[in-house]
This record gives C-alpha cells, structure tokens and sequence, in this order.
C-alpha cells in the first residue's frame, strides 16, 4: 500500500475512532442529564401525590382544590402506588407492580427517596410520615419523549459520522496527493537517471521542509556516486592501459626472440627490457595491492612517530634511485619541537606517502632543486614541499587523487599514476590535511598539516 493510501486510511480511522467515542459521550450524557431532569419530575409529582392522598384530611376545601388540580395534571400516563409498613398496596393502582420488591420498599423506608429503571420504565419513590401512617409512595413513568430523543440523537450522530468519514478521506486523500506530489517527481526523475552518463541532478521547487533536505541529501548523494563512477571508468580504463602495455611489450620482445636464433648480446638486450616491464608490472600490481589495503582503515595500529625521522629516511633513499635530485630542507621549528614532531601514525604508510609527494616533485622538476619546510602553525607540525618543475593544470588539479590518472603534460615522465592516490589515501586515514597549489610551467607546491 502506497504512503498515500495509508494516510488517508489511517487518519479516517483515527477520525472514525475519536467521533465514535465522543459520539458515545454525548449520547450517555444526554441520556443521563435527561433522566436526572425526569426523576426531578416525578420527585414534585410523587411529593404532590402524597398530599393529594395523605393530606386531604388536614387541609381546607380552598387549599386542597389546587393540590388536586396540579395532582390530576401531572399524573397523566403515570402509576401511582402507596404501600403501607406491611407493603400493602393503600392507594393508587391497585395491580402490584412486578418490579416492586420487598427488598426495594425497605431500601425506600431506609433512604427516605429511590430511584431506578427498568427497562423503559422510570421509578421515583418517597418515604412519607402521616397521621393515617407512613406510606412507600411509588411513581411509575415512561417518556416517550425521551425515547425518541435518544433515537433522533443517534441517527444525527450516524448521519455525521457517515458525512466526517466521507469529508475527512476525501480531504485526506486530496492532501496527503498534494503533499506526496514532490516525492512522485522525484521518483519520476529517479527511473531516468542514467548514472553512467552526464552528472544528473534531481529538480525540485523549495519547500523549506524535511523533504527539501531529503532531495539535497539524495543529490549529493547522487554526485557522490556519479563521481565514483567516473573514477571507476577511469581506473579501468588506466589500469588496462598500465597493465596490458608491459605484458603486450614482453610478449611480443618474447615473440620477436623465438623466432630465430640470436646471438647472446640480443638475448641479454631482449631479456633486460623484458624484466624492466616485469618490474614495471609488479611495481603496478604492488602499488595496487598497497591502494586496496588502505581502505581497511580499522586495522590502522598506530603509535608515536618522529616524523622527521621518516622524512630523514625518504631523503636518504631517493638520491639512490634519482642521483642528479636536488632537495633543500629548511627547519623552521624551535630548538624543543619534539612533541609536535611526534604523531601517532603508521610508520610504513607515511613512508610510503612521503616519498611518493617528494619523488613527483624531484620527478617533474627538471633537475631544478626542491624545497621541503619544516614549520610550526598554530602549535601543529607543517610540512611543505614545492618544486619548480612543469606545474599541473587547474583543472587536472582536482583529479591528482584518482587512480591511475595521470596530467596531460607528464607523458614523457615515466608513473602510473598511483602514487599521488595512494599518498592521498595515506594522509586522509591519518588525519592529515593536504592542499596542493600549482602553476603551469612554474612548479607546484604541496602543504601537510599533522
């Protein structure tokens, strides 16, 4: 059932529910107000009866003319029955009345007034004291009126429940359609989008509501996804690209090689390229292995580290593998700075992050010395690295990070475009802030903030 349908059928219901209850409230009310207004009735009519048949003997013929008047006037369609002390019918009808027991007629000595229903029939009885005696006088009654009032009220209140029902699913339905509008627009423009192609971005008017923050919350969530999907064409892309090109360059120097015998010079030329790209295809597959196990952020064991220690052994490293690099490190921090440079951390991974940043800037500077700073900001350790090698393009900038991808201008520089991910990866795990700034032609510069 659609949220729609179960709104109207729910608030019909609670409606159905609330009017049945307060339906019955008025309906008990009424009736208990107009009985009590009746057996107030009959208690005049029961009082007027007893001096009707009690006092006329004590009475003039002038004050007991009106008594009898009001007497015969309201009496009409009423029984009237006085029982002596033996419970003798005295006066009145002179059929006993079924309903009356001798357990009522002591319970009327014993209260003085008492009164009760049977059925539809209304009883009002008094305890009178006279010279002749003291007499039960009972009163019997039924109301018409009454009957037919109570009957009138529940068919009003039947009419008014069957029109609320009818009013409230109609208006129910017609707002919870109106309310739900956004949303069926939103499934509408959900089944079309196609995240494999152009970035989609869900339309929707302001409405200042939850639902509003549910459709900013979904398209951010749809540009999240659109951009891992482009990622993830990407990498494809790259990593059949980096993967197939030394195993394509080994088999076909393999296949040149069979062909017919050589003498050993070419086998040894043939065997050295061969292994390069065997070193080329196992550093890809490493790097690859290394940028996979990094998403497992809840195996990190870190403990303190000196990270100028870390950066001691990058520098020591590097000259082995790029001899002609130039690299200048300034130490701008006090003389006890060993708390700041100490960071919780795991020692390989930020080796590895390091020298991947300090190897691009020594690769794309073109010999040209790289400067790396040490510096304290706001009690925190600061770690600048700036080249002045090729730059990277402003809008290759925001795409260093993904796998793989590699700029435009570095096609001549041997990568596979994994370092800068794998160190981005490293840092962010690590809690550490990197923002890169760079300029074509003029170097780049890369700030870590531990």
């Amino acid at each position: 059932m659609k949220i729609q349908h179960k709104l109207t059928l729910n608030s019909s219901l609670v409606f159905g529910l609330v009017f049945t209850v307060a339906s019955v409230l008025i309906y008990l009310n009424f009736t208990k107000s107009a009985e009590s207004i009746f057996f107030e009735e009959l208690s005049r009519t029961a009082s007027l009866t007893a001096m009707f048949y009690l006092e006329e003997d004590e009475l003039s013929t002038k004050e007991y003319k009106p008594i009898e008047k009001k007497f015969l006037t309201s009496t009409v369609n009423q029984e009237i029955r006085l029982y002596d002390k033996a419970g003798q019918i005295h006066y009145g009808e002179a059929d006993p009345d079924t309903n009356i027991t001798s357990k009522i007629l002591r319970t009327i000595r014993a209260k003085g007034q008492y009164n009760f229903k049977v059925d539809n029939a209304f009883y009002y009885a008094i305890y009178y004291r006279d010279n002749q005696g003291s007499f039960s006088i009972i009163i019997k009654a039924k109301n018409p009126a009454l009957e037919a009032q109570g009957k009138e009220l529940i068919r009003i209140l039947l009419i008014a429940l069957v029109i609320g029902m009818f009013v409230i699913v109609a208006l129910s339905y017609s707002l919870s359609k109106y309310a739900y509008s956004p949303v069926r627009n939103i499934i509408d423009q959900v089944k079309e989008v196609d995240m494999t192609g152009q970035n989609h971005q869900l339309k929707y008017q302001p409405t200042k509501d939850e639902l509003e923050d549910l459709f900013k919350e979904f398209n951010s969530m749809l540009e999240k996804v659109y951009g891992n999907i482009q990622i993830q064409k990407n990498f494809i892309n790259h990593a059949s690209h980096e993967l197939k090109s030394p195993l394509a360059s080994i088999v076909g120097n393999l296949e040149v090689l069979l062909q017919k015998d050589r003498d050993i010079l070419e086998y040894k030329n043939v065997n050295h390229s061969v292994l390069k790209d065997a070193e080329r295809l196992e550093k890809v597959l490493h790097n690859l292995l290394v940028l996979a196990g990094l998403d497992q952020k809840n195996n990190i064991k870190v403990s303190p580290e000196r990270i100028d220690e870390i950066v001691w052994e990058v520098l020591d490293q590097l000259p082995k593998e790029y001899p002609d690099s130039k690299i200048n490190v300034n130490w701008n921090l006090p003389e006890d700075s060993s708390e700041i440079l100490n960071y919780g951390c795991v020692h390989t991974q930020i080796y590895i992050a390091l020298y991947n940043l300090i190897e691009n800037a020594v690769k794309f500077s073109d010999c040209k010395p790289v400067d790396i700073s040490l510096s304290q900001v706001e009690n925190r350790l600061e770690i600048q690295i700036l080249d002045r090698g090729i730059g990277i393009d402003d809008q290759e900038i925001q795409h260093i990070s993904e796998p793989f991808y590699r700029g435009k201008n570095v096609s001549r520089t041997n990568g596979n475009g994994l370092g800068m991910a794998i160190a981005s990866k490293i840092l962010t795990n690590h809690g550490i802030g990197i923002n890169i700034t760079s300029e074509l032609g003029k170097g780049t510069g890369i700030k870590l903030t531990f």
